[in-house]
């Protein structure tokens, strides 16, 4: 998998996160479904968690093939 496209699909995983959160709240808890909530805060929270980790994975991978470069440049 490409480290771009790793990049994006974690970003788009972030969103969908925050967009889980954005309805537990707006949604569940105005209409005092608060079981409902509870779920959805939790796949939320598990699918936010999936997306930095592919983020933090991208960058990562960058950081060592610009390391790796840098290091062929100066040998």
């Amino acid at each position: 998998m490409s480290l771009w496209i790793r990049e994006i699909i974690g970003w788009l995983l972030v969103l969908i996160g925050l967009g889980c959160f954005l309805i537990c709240f707006g949604r569940f808890l105005v209409e005092n479904l608060v079981i409902e909530a509870g779920v959805m805060a939790t796949m939320g929270a598990f699918i936010f968690r999936g997306g930095i980790h592919l983020v933090k994975v991208a960058t990562a991978a960058r950081v060592v093939l610009a390391a790796r470069k840098a290091a062929e440049r100066t040998a």
